[in-house]
Formats: structure tokens, sequence, C-alpha cells
């Protein structure tokens, strides 16, 4: 058996694999109206040097690639889709959601954890946070860069808390059905191992 490649119903087919496809789709439509309102009201391309079009073409590149091959390698029972998906939700889960209620809070700085892991490593990504594209767009999302003050609407809100609950529950979800087909792989090890 290819490694990551689960025989038969492991992951494609399992109880978890409609719900799946449901929370996924609404992550996606989540983080496209956050993406949406970090362009149109709170102006966050600016923050970047870049303008809005190339700020939405940036996201649909990092959004609607890799995470919904994550989510085609998941219904076609590869295990390194279930890891690309689980990756995909806790950044969005940071991004559209637990880091806009810390900017509600007035907490503008970006993340604890990367920079000092960054900077141990010698690595200056400083001059990168504005003025150069899709790099700068992906190490602000990274939590790199320090947002500038600013507010947002109730919709926003309303949006983020939507965030949060349909990440929250995707994680779960991803967690379980990887126990799912862990278990029944070592299922699957068992049989063959007595029909030897």
């Amino acid at each position: 058996m290819p490694v990551g490649l689960l025989e038969g119903e492991v992951l494609s087919e399992n109880a978890y694999s409609r719900c799946l496809t449901f929370l996924f789709a609404s992550s996606l439509v989540g983080l496209g109206l956050h993406v949406l309102d970090d362009a149109l009201v709170t102006r966050e391309p600016a923050w970047y040097g870049i303008g809005v079009v190339e700020f939405l073409l940036y996201c649909a590149i990092i959004y609607l690639i890799l995470p919904p091959a994550g989510w085609v390698l998941t219904r076609r029972g590869h295990t390194l889709g279930l890891a690309i998906l689980f990756l995909y939700a806790l950044q969005a889960l940071y991004g559209a959601g637990l880091n806009h209620v810390r900017h509600l809070f007035g907490q503008f700085q970006g993340s604890q954890l990367l920079p000092p892991v960054l900077r141990a490593l010698g690595v200056d990504y400083g001059p990168y946070l504005t003025g150069h594209g899709f790099v700068s767009v992906v190490l602000n999302m990274a939590g790199l860069g320090v947002t500038p003050p600013h507010t947002h609407t109730l919709a926003s809100n309303v949006v983020v808390c939507f965030n949060i609950a349909v990440n929250i529950t995707l994680l779960i979800c991803l967690a379980l059905a990887a126990r799912a087909a862990r278990g029944a792989r070592g299922d699957m090890k068992i049989a063959r191992d007595v029909s030897c």
C-alpha cells in the first residue's frame, strides 16, 4: 500500500466525509467574506503597498488552490489531504477569527511565535513586509507584521464569530476523521495478518 493512501472506504467514504465537505465549504465562504472585508472595509492591501485587486488575487492563490487540493486528496483517501486541511483550518481560525478578536481588544501586534523563531534562525523578513506583492501578503498573513490600529464593522464581527465556530468544528472533525482512518488502517492490517 502506498504511504499516505488508505485502502477502501477509510477516508473517502467514512462517516466524516460529508461533514468535512460541508465544514470546508462553509469555512471557505466565511474566509472569503473576511478577505472581502479586509480588502474593502479595513483597506488592508494599502498596509502591504499593493492594490485591492492584487490583494484579492493573492488571497485567491493562497486559499483557492492548496486547501481545495487537500479536500480532493482527502476525498480520494490520501492522509496528506487531512494534513493540508488541518493546516488550512488552523490558519483560517487564527487569521479570520482569533486575530480579529485580538484587534477588537486593541492588540495589533502580529504572531508572538514566528518572529522569535525566525530571528533565532537569522532570517530578516522585515524589509519584505510591505511593497513586495505576494511575499508581503504571505508574511503578513503568517502574523509577521504589525497591523495599524483600525476598527471593524458589526457585520465583520458576525462573520468572525461564524469563522471561529466553523473552523473549530472543522478541526475537531478532521481530528476525528484522522482517528477513524488510523483505526480503520489498523483493522485492515489485523485482517491481513489473520488471513495469512
